[in-house]
Parts: structure tokens; sequence; C-alpha cells
């Protein structure tokens, strides 16, 4: 699971993870919800249409349940996520009890998520900035592994993820040990 601001690099790094995988992985993330058109065109402040208080939370909480389904099924997954809250993480930690989840905090600088925002041009300028300065994405508890992408996304980063990976005894990652009793 890979957790960082927009415009951090998780799809780019998804991509390159699952082009260096010798096994078939699943590429998931809210976005491609988003682009496959889930979301209701209307969005108000107010009403069933509150996208902040009403279809947002819900949206997420249906996103998290649906990572779980997809696991025990049988498939592998690199997922791509914002966890924006404290709460979402514990959430996700319940929700994937059981599992062997490998988290990864990736980081970048905040002028480099400022420059691919504006380079983008989808993305509200200072968004990624908020995730790391304002919501504190990086600060609901440690990772498995981390990275920095402020300098793009080589074949020596995806490498060092794929040998903490490989290296790290299954059901042991952060978020396991964090529904663990001591």
């Amino acid at each position: 699971m890979l957790n960082g601001a927009s415009s951090s690099g998780k799809s780019t790094l998804a991509v390159a993870l699952r082009a260096a995988l010798d096994e078939p992985f699943l590429h998931v993330s809210s976005d491609q919800f988003v682009a496959a058109g889930m979301l209701p065109n209307r969005r108000e402040d107010g009403g069933p249409f509150d996208w902040w208080h009403q279809l947002r939370p819900r949206f997420f909480a249906g996103f998290h349940r649906c990572l779980p389904a997809l696991a025990t099924a049988g498939n592998d997954l690199i997922v791509e996520h914002i966890i924006e809250f404290r709460a979402w993480r514990h959430e996700l930690a319940v929700l994937l009890a059981g599992l062997d989840v490998f988290l990864v905090g990736v980081h970048c600088a905040p002028d480099e998520l400022d420059r691919r925002e504006r380079a983008r041009g989808d993305r509200r300028i200072g968004e990624g900035r908020g995730h790391v300065e304002v919501n504190g994405i990086h600060t609901f508890g440690s990772y498995d592994h981390d990275v920095d992408t402020s300098q793009g996304i080589g074949a020596d980063l995806v490498d060092s993820i794929l040998t903490a990976w490989r290296h790290q005894t299954p059901h042991t990652g952060v978020l396991t040990r964090a529904t663990q009793g001591p």
C-alpha cells in the first residue's frame, strides 16, 4: 500500500512496481473509481448531495472495504491511497487484519508537489502540500518502508521497495501490528 500526497508519484510508482514484479498484482486506487464515473455529478454543500459530509465519507468507507474483498478473493494488490485521517489508518488496519500488508510512505518535497500539480493541470495547486502540511498524512504512524520521490522514480527507488518487501517476514507489517495487543 502506497500512502502519499496528491502528485507525489504514487500512480507512477505503482506502474513501475507492477512492471518489476514477477507475480500479477492488481493496481487499485480511489482515482480509478472516480475516473470510472462512479460519483454523482451533482455535489452540494448540504442535503443528500453534500460531498464533504455525506458522499465523501461513504465513498471512502466503501473504497476501504473493497480492498479486503479483492485481497481475500486471492488477488495481490498494489494500492495507492492518501490516508488523510488517523481514523482512516485505523480503519484500514482493522479491515486488512489477517492480510499481509506492506505500507510504503511516499514522500515528496512540497515545492515539487506544487510543480507537479501545475504541470498536470488537473489538480488544485497546493492540494498535495495540504495533505502533508495540514492533514499530516505522514504523522499517523510509521511505515514498513519510506521513499522520497522528489527526484523522480527510478529503478533504484523501485528496487528499494521490492527488496524491503521481500525481506520482511509476512504478516509483520506496521498495519498488522497496529491491530495486535501488546
